[in-house]
């Protein structure tokens, strides 16, 4: 599948062919990034009481890079909180406890400061 494709996939846009996902499947993160200039973005991810991811990306303008995986989630009610600094200022700091399942969550970079998080399912 190509970058276009893929990315399609996880930010759930469209169903595409070679798009799969489930329950089982364990959680994509990625940095997407859909402002004009290119960021450097450091996410912490906690979920219950364990640090589960801890990266930092450089993000092409229009481009997106992978953050990591997470143990799958069936909508278990469990906590995740997510920080996330961008360009070393922070930005986000987000906490929800998902009652149904996904398997794709995006850190999206909106502009300067505007970043939001994208949950889903990739199917």
């Amino acid at each position: 599948m190509n970058r276009r494709g893929f990315l399609a996939c996880a930010l759930g846009a469209v169903p595409l062919a070679g798009c799969v996902g489930g329950r089982s499947d364990s959680v994509t993160m990625l940095a997407v990034n859909r402002d004009d200039v290119s960021h450097t973005a450091t996410v912490w991810v906690v979920r219950g009481e364990r640090l589960r991811v801890t990266e930092t990306v450089d993000v092409a303008s229009d481009a997106f890079e992978r953050l990591g995986e997470l143990p799958p989630d069936d909508g278990s009610g469990v906590p995740y909180r997510v920080t996330v600094r961008l360009d070393g200022e922070p930005v986000l700091a987000r906490e929800f406890r998902p009652e149904r399942w996904f398997n794709q969550l995006d850190v999206v970079i909106d502009g300067e400061r505007a970043v939001s998080l994208n949950r889903g399912q990739a199917a």
